[in-house]
């Protein structure tokens, strides 16, 4: 298949998880490095626009446009996303924290004690939920009971790249994922909600299970410029 082809089928992947859309845009961009080397950056910027929410794809991205041997990068990027322990880290801090709740409304939130969410990116002023896990977090609220995001690898992102994904996400050209050229479906999807950090007591990720700060500052991705400006 053809590297164009390959980031045609990761632009439309809308089943694929964020890890599984990471590493498979990470593949197709190492060997498009090899065939076009100056197209890597015009694609990275389109599967973004495509998939303004994917905090692995913003990761990958930022990694591969920052290395000095792409190829190599991606092996390291699809690696570590195949490999992610983060869920495998959530489940034993969570066996000695009694009732878990990751679905359901205010009845079984006020029975519970811990709420599990789950993210696709995180930043230093919120988190992307799933519009039905916002609603999920306002029953914690309410009843007052601790909530736990489940972030993995590649979904925390630095202050720059998070406000740029936080500037498509606004730009109505973007939220709606309508992409001219060789990403040419314009099937709409769902848009994410914004959600204030302060509703959440802590994060699990590759990192083990930490407090919001913490995890924050655990994030070692690049910023490349050429990802935060859109031209």
């Amino acid at each position: 298949m053809h590297p164009i082809e390959r980031l045609r089928y990761v632009a439309r992947a809308g089943w694929a998880g964020p890890g599984a859309l990471g590493a498979e845009a990470a593949y197709a961009l190492a060997e498009l490095a090899e065939h076009e080397p100056a197209a890597v950056l015009p694609a990275c910027r389109r599967l973004l626009e495509r998939n303004p929410s994917c905090g692995p794809l913003w990761w990958v991205a930022a990694r591969l446009c920052s290395a000095g041997d792409p190829a190599a990068e991606a092996e390291r990027c699809v690696e570590e996303l195949e490999e992610d322990p983060s869920d495998e880290l959530l489940e034993q801090a969570l066996a000695d924290k009694g009732r878990v709740v990751r679905h359901g409304g205010v009845a079984e939130v006020a029975a519970a004690d811990v709420v599990v969410v789950e993210t696709d990116a995180m930043g230093p002023t919120g988190v992307l939920l799933d519009t039905d896990d916002s609603g999920l977090l306002e029953a914690a609220r309410v009843c007052e009971v601790d909530v736990w995001v489940l972030a993995g690898v590649g979904r925390v992102l630095p202050p720059r790249l998070w406000q740029a994904l936080l500037d498509r996400l606004e730009d109505p050209g973007t939220a709606v994922h309508r992409v001219p050229s060789f990403f040419d479906d314009d099937e709409p999807r769902r848009r994410p909600a914004v959600v204030d950090l302060r509703q959440l007591s802590k994060v699990a990720g590759p990192f083990g299970v930490r407090g919001v700060a913490d995890a924050l500052s655990l994030c070692a991705c690049p910023e490349p410029a050429e990802l935060v400006t859109r031209r």
